[in-house]
Order: C-alpha cells, then sequence, then structure tokens
C-alpha cells in the first residue's frame, strides 16, 4: 500500500546450503510482479499440480507408500498411487502387504481406475476410506493371489497421512457405508 509500482520485480529462491548462515539462493529479476494478478481463480498455494504428472517410482518388488509421497506438510504427508507398471520379480506379489500404520492416520481418495488390492471391498471411483493408526489393513481376502503375474495397474488414488488424529467429522459419519471395515472378513469361515 502507498508504495510505488515498479518495472521489476526481484524473486528470492532459497534452499538450505553449506553457505554462510546455511542458506543460498538465487535471485531472478522479473519484468513484472509476479502477484499482481486480477480476478485471482486458482488456489490458496503459488502451484498447482495435476497428479496425471506425477511419474511412478517402480521397483522388482513392493515399493512402500513414501516413494510414493509428493509433498509434506506440518503433521502430513500426500502420496500419489498413479496407473503404472508393477513389480517385476518373478516371486513378487505386486498389491500392498498388510501393515498397521502406528504413527499416522491414513486417507485414501479413489480417483479413478481399478484399485487391485481393494476388489471385493466395495472400494470405486469417488470412494475415500480411513484408516485409522494402528488397524491392521492390506489387500482384501484374494487380492494378493489374483495379483501374482499382474504387470501393470490402472489406478489412481490420492493418499493422506497425518501425524495427528484425526476425528471423523458429521460429513464422514454421515456417508460411512457400515461395511468397509469388516470387508477383510468376507469369504472367511
Amino acid at each position: 500500500m502507498g508504495e510505488k509500482a515498479t518495472d521489476h520485480a526481484e524473486v528470492l529462491i532459497k534452499h538450505r546450503g553449506n553457505g554462510p548462515g546455511g542458506i543460498v539462493g538465487t535471485v531472478h529479476e522479473l519484468p513484472f510482479h509476479p502477484l499482481d494478478v486480477v480476478g485471482w481463480d486458482g488456489c490458496l498455494y503459488p502451484y498447482a499440480f495435476n497428479v496425471r504428472d506425477y511419474e511412478p517410482i517402480t521397483g522388482r518388488v513392493h515399493q512402500p507408500p513414501p516413494v510414493h509421497q509428493v509433498f509434506e506438510g506440518w503433521n502430513f504427508v500426500i502420496c500419489n498411487f498413479v496407473p503404472r507398471k508393477v513389480d517385476y520379480h518373478p516371486l513378487s506379489i505386486p498389491v500392498p502387504y498388510y501393515h498397521s500404520n502406528v504413527d499416522s492416520d491414513e486417507i485414501m481418495f479413489y480417483v479413478d481406475g481399478d484399485y487391485e488390492a481393494r476388489k471385493g471391498s466395495g472400494i470405486g471411483k469417488g470412494s475415500v476410506s480411513v484408516h485409522p493408526g494402528g488397524h491392521a489393513h492390506g489387500p482384501q481376502p484374494g487380492a494378493s493371489e489374483a495379483s501374482i503375474g499382474a504387470e501393470y495397474f490402472d489406478e489412481l488414488a490420492v493418499m493422506v497421512d497425518t501425524f495427528r488424529p484425526l476425528e471423523l467429522g458429521e460429513g464422514g459419519r454421515a456417508v460411512d457405508d457400515g461395511v468397509y471395515a469388516d470387508s477383510w472378513n468376507r469369504g472367511r469361515g
């Protein structure tokens, strides 16, 4: 406010380094001010990221979720599970193994495709699952066996792991199908 408009702006890009104070950086001079916008129709963040532009990391055996991490914030991480070639070791089992996130709650938003590990659970496009910290979860019964020999998964999901417990709000309780949590028991005697 009250500052005289200039015909250029300096943008400082800082990152950690071995320089004085542990910070080094670069200065870019732009011929305009980068925040000089009218009618902003974006987000609250300085960038947008299309999940379909994410390039997955694959391996001979199942890759754990941290290799799919895209963003990290205070007390949470975001991972993308995108269409990809899956484990190519001859004895691999491509779907995730059973696990328990002892230090985080896991929220999965199933965007598109056919999520192999959740076949038979009722999970489909547009579904959201909640796996509270400490609760064991993994592939649905029969999914591990069915995935053997698979070469490609056509799935698109975004996962948020929070490092503070979440509470299910009124909206979440209203759309709970009431059966997902018991889906690992289906087909068992």
